[in-house]
Protein backbone atom coordinates (compact mmCIF):
# COMPACT_ATOMS: atom_id res chain seq x y z
CA UNK A 1 0.00 0.00 0.00
CA UNK A 2 1.62 3.37 -0.75
CA UNK A 3 2.22 6.49 1.85
CA UNK A 4 -0.98 7.79 0.50
CA UNK A 5 -3.13 5.07 0.37
CA UNK A 6 -2.00 4.10 4.22
CA UNK A 7 -3.10 7.46 5.31
CA UNK A 8 -6.08 7.44 3.50
CA UNK A 9 -7.17 4.28 4.81
CA UNK A 10 -5.96 5.59 8.52
CA UNK A 11 -7.94 8.80 8.25
CA UNK A 12 -11.31 7.15 6.26
CA UNK A 13 -11.70 4.57 9.59
CA UNK A 14 -12.88 7.61 12.27
CA UNK A 15 -16.29 6.51 13.03
CA UNK A 16 -19.24 8.94 11.70
CA UNK A 17 -21.25 9.92 14.98
CA UNK A 18 -25.01 11.13 15.40
CA UNK A 19 -26.86 12.53 18.52
CA UNK A 20 -27.74 9.28 20.75
CA UNK A 21 -30.73 10.80 22.80
CA UNK A 22 -30.64 7.67 25.13
CA UNK A 23 -26.87 8.44 26.65
CA UNK A 24 -27.61 12.81 25.65
CA UNK A 25 -24.35 12.44 23.64
CA UNK A 26 -22.65 11.37 20.10
CA UNK A 27 -22.05 7.55 19.43
CA UNK A 28 -20.94 5.70 16.30
CA UNK A 29 -23.19 5.63 13.62
CA UNK A 30 -24.43 1.77 13.50
CA UNK A 31 -26.22 1.98 10.05
CA UNK A 32 -23.93 -0.55 7.81
CA UNK A 33 -23.75 2.15 4.52
CA UNK A 34 -22.58 5.04 6.85
CA UNK A 35 -20.23 3.31 9.43
CA UNK A 36 -17.36 5.82 8.71
CA UNK A 37 -16.64 9.24 8.31
CA UNK A 38 -16.20 10.32 4.78
CA UNK A 39 -12.44 11.79 4.42
CA UNK A 40 -10.70 13.10 1.30
CA UNK A 41 -7.38 14.74 0.58
CA UNK A 42 -7.62 18.88 1.22
CA UNK A 43 -7.08 18.94 -2.25
CA UNK A 44 -9.99 16.68 -3.46
CA UNK A 45 -13.10 17.35 -1.67
CA UNK A 46 -15.67 16.80 -4.06
CA UNK A 47 -18.07 19.76 -4.89
CA UNK A 48 -21.42 17.72 -3.79
CA UNK A 49 -19.68 16.58 -0.61
CA UNK A 50 -22.02 16.76 2.72
CA UNK A 51 -21.04 17.74 6.22
CA UNK A 52 -19.49 16.12 8.38
CA UNK A 53 -16.48 15.03 6.32
CA UNK A 54 -12.70 15.61 7.55
CA UNK A 55 -10.22 16.39 5.24
CA UNK A 56 -6.14 16.00 5.82
CA UNK A 57 -2.97 17.13 3.65
CA UNK A 58 -0.75 14.96 2.63
CA UNK A 59 3.06 15.38 3.14
CA UNK A 60 5.53 12.81 2.26
CA UNK A 61 9.07 11.73 3.75
CA UNK A 62 11.43 9.20 3.90
CA UNK A 63 13.68 7.46 6.84
CA UNK A 64 15.91 10.32 8.29
CA UNK A 65 14.17 13.05 7.31
CA UNK A 66 12.21 15.36 9.72
CA UNK A 67 8.85 14.23 10.63
CA UNK A 68 5.90 15.76 8.31
CA UNK A 69 3.35 18.56 9.68
CA UNK A 70 -0.02 17.31 8.53
CA UNK A 71 -2.94 19.33 8.83
CA UNK A 72 -6.78 17.68 9.63
CA UNK A 73 -9.81 19.44 9.58
CA UNK A 74 -13.16 18.07 10.95
CA UNK A 75 -16.16 20.34 9.64
CA UNK A 76 -19.39 19.71 10.97
CA UNK A 77 -22.82 21.81 10.67
CA UNK A 78 -24.07 22.43 13.90
CA UNK A 79 -25.29 25.38 15.91
CA UNK A 80 -23.33 23.94 19.13
CA UNK A 81 -19.79 22.43 19.79
CA UNK A 82 -20.84 18.93 21.04
CA UNK A 83 -21.03 17.14 17.53
CA UNK A 84 -17.33 18.62 16.51
CA UNK A 85 -16.15 18.09 20.13
CA UNK A 86 -17.13 14.15 19.99
CA UNK A 87 -15.38 13.84 16.91
CA UNK A 88 -12.22 15.66 18.51
CA UNK A 89 -12.47 12.96 20.84
CA UNK A 90 -12.83 10.24 18.88
CA UNK A 91 -9.66 11.43 16.54
CA UNK A 92 -7.70 11.40 19.79
CA UNK A 93 -8.59 7.89 20.10
CA UNK A 94 -7.34 6.93 16.79
CA UNK A 95 -3.92 8.89 17.78
CA UNK A 96 -3.30 8.66 20.67
CA UNK A 97 -0.81 10.10 22.69
CA UNK A 98 1.98 7.55 22.17
CA UNK A 99 0.87 7.88 18.44
CA UNK A 100 0.63 4.68 15.97
CA UNK A 101 2.46 2.97 13.36
CA UNK A 102 1.02 2.47 9.97
CA UNK A 103 2.05 0.33 7.35
CA UNK A 104 3.09 1.07 3.96
CA UNK A 105 5.56 -0.20 0.72
CA UNK A 106 9.24 -0.28 2.20
CA UNK A 107 8.00 0.52 6.02
CA UNK A 108 6.07 2.05 7.88
CA UNK A 109 5.19 5.46 9.57
CA UNK A 110 4.85 6.87 12.86
CA UNK A 111 1.37 9.13 12.87
CA UNK A 112 1.88 11.36 15.99
CA UNK A 113 -0.03 14.26 17.54
CA UNK A 114 1.47 17.85 16.80
CA UNK A 115 1.34 20.85 18.81
CA UNK A 116 -1.24 22.65 19.41
CA UNK A 117 -3.13 19.11 19.27
CA UNK A 118 -6.39 20.83 18.52
CA UNK A 119 -7.79 24.07 17.54
CA UNK A 120 -11.38 25.58 17.18
CA UNK A 121 -12.66 27.57 14.38
CA UNK A 122 -16.16 28.49 12.79
CA UNK A 123 -16.46 29.79 9.11
CA UNK A 124 -16.71 33.48 8.52
CA UNK A 125 -19.41 33.21 6.15
CA UNK A 126 -21.70 30.28 7.81
CA UNK A 127 -21.35 30.29 11.28
CA UNK A 128 -23.27 26.97 11.62
CA UNK A 129 -20.44 25.87 9.75
CA UNK A 130 -17.93 24.30 12.66
CA UNK A 131 -14.50 23.30 12.27
CA UNK A 132 -11.82 21.24 14.40
CA UNK A 133 -8.02 21.69 13.22
CA UNK A 134 -5.44 19.51 14.30
CA UNK A 135 -1.80 19.16 14.18
CA UNK A 136 -0.70 16.09 13.13
CA UNK A 137 3.33 14.71 12.66
CA UNK A 138 4.22 12.06 10.38
CA UNK A 139 7.93 10.41 10.47
CA UNK A 140 8.47 8.04 7.88
CA UNK A 141 10.24 4.80 8.13
CA UNK A 142 10.86 3.73 4.44
CA UNK A 143 13.32 2.99 2.04
CA UNK A 144 11.93 5.95 -0.14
Amino acid sequence: MTKEAALFSFFSSLPKLEYDKDSGGYAAVENEEETNLPAYMNTAVPDNAKLPYLTYTVLIGTFGEPACSLTVNIWCRTTDEAEPNAYARELGKLIPRGGVLLHCDGGGMRVYRGNPWCQSFVDDTDRTIKRRYFNVNVEYITEE
